[in-house]
């Protein structure tokens, strides 16, 4: 009788145990990865929506760079077509491919900000220089915004892995799975908007 009522103890207290530690600290990251996600997306709705305003000035003061200001406004205009799919965190390949536009938007504007140095016209339009400070400062902002999901990615990815909550995941959630960040670890410095 007593082996048997100590048998019984023994289990209660692992179901317990297993019940204490239960994946909810998974879900908490996952939803912290999520929180961070919203934000990349946000910050880069913002620098999308600036980029046209942008074109235009520097296309009214030099016409001459069309080959420039279409690959800028190729790059965003596939941003933005691209930027409404929401949810692709845990989906390698379309969050590839989402990096690889905004990767190719910021080659491009690194290139109209060369060009914008080229012209002293521009360079010398105070309205402009308000409106790349105001570049730089969403760059800056971005910067910060992926680092935190990188963050909160990595430590949704390596709790998956921990024991137990690893194992309780795989058991009773069987379709969660790592999410990814961006390919890089390191965070690449943005391109720096021509100053005044």
């Amino acid at each position: 009788m007593r082996a048997r009522l100590g048998a019984w103890s023994l289990a209660l207290g692992l179901t317990l145990g297993v019940i204490a530690c239960a994946p909810g600290d998974v879900s908490g990251l996952r939803e912290r990865a999520q929180q961070a996600w919203s934000e990349v997306l946000s910050e880069y709705h913002q620098r999308a929506d600036q980029v046209p305003p942008l074109v235009e000035v520097v296309r009214k003061k030099a016409p001459g760079e069309r080959e420039v200001l279409g690959e800028v406004m190729a790059a965003h205009d596939e941003v933005v077509a691209i930027r409404n799919a929401d949810g692709f965190l845990a989906e390698p390949e379309r969050f590839r491919h989402y990096e690889q536009a905004q990767q190719r938007l910021s080659n491009a504007l690194e290139t109209l900000y060369a060009t914008i140095k080229r012209y002293p016209e521009l360079t010398g339009d105070t309205a402009l220089q308000n409106q790349l400070r105001g570049f730089q400062h969403q760059e800056d902002q971005l910067v910060v915004a992926r680092s935190d999901l990188i963050s909160a990615v990595r430590a949704h990815n390596e709790e998956l892995h921990r024991f137990p909550d690893g194992w309780l995941v795989a058991l009773f959630s069987p379709q969660a799975k790592p999410l990814t960040a961006f390919a890089q670890a390191e965070i690449e410095q943005p391109p720096t908007p021509a100053k005044p």
